[in-house]
């Protein structure tokens, strides 16, 4: 039962899942009117999201990739380069567009999550779930202080990761930790 438990939970709280949701909906609560932010953020989903999501699916279906979630890490630094460049291209983008500084801000914050992780991840296996999902979470905090009955969703996806034994509770935590650290960054840039 905690197997299949903490498989949902690492599905539904993937890195890939948060830069799906993220850009939309801060481009909402950060943009008037709120729709043209929700686009904007689309526009950052599909470039940062959507093409990175599209090379795994087909690495996993020709074998390059082991699994969705890229667990060797030797496979993780190329594909994290293309996904830097992809949410580099998304931010040039969007700041052509117009969008405010905290769609800016925040996609910054997604390239630099994308490129710590790729660092690290060349010599250490760092979990980029707790990293992109407590970088999300603090920023929906600094923006609505409601949303910090969230911050347990962190915790779970350390735990599951741990769980279905992809990391050490070192990495889920050092994963956290720069997920906090980076989107703090982020907001006092963005204030």
């Amino acid at each position: 039962m905690a197997t299949r438990v903490a498989t949902i939970v690492s599905e539904v709280f993937a890195p890939w899942i948060c830069a799906a949701v993220m850009p939309p909906l801060v481009g909402a609560m950060t943009t008037t009117p709120w729709w043209r932010g929700a686009l904007l953020g689309l526009l950052v989903t599909v470039l940062s999201a959507g093409v990175p999501y599209a090379v795994v699916a087909r690495g996993v279906r020709t074998g390059r990739y082991e699994d969705h979630h890229v667990s060797r890490r030797e496979d993780r630094p190329l594909l994290l380069a293309l996904a830097v460049g992809c949410v580099l291209t998304s931010l040039l983008l969007v700041r052509w567009l117009g969008a405010t500084t905290a769609t800016q801000v925040f996609t910054g914050l997604m390239l630099a999550s994308v490129a710590v992780g790729a660092v690290i991840s060349r010599w250490w296996k760092i979990s980029m779930h707790t990293l992109v999902l407590s970088a999300s979470v603090t920023v929906l905090v600094a923006l609505e202080a409601a949303l910090a009955l969230l911050i347990p969703l962190v915790v779970a996806t350390a735990w599951s990761r741990w769980q279905l034994q992809r990391h050490t509770w070192g990495q889920v935590t050092m994963g956290s930790a720069g997920g906090v650290a980076l989107a703090a960054a982020a907001v006092a840039m963005a204030s």
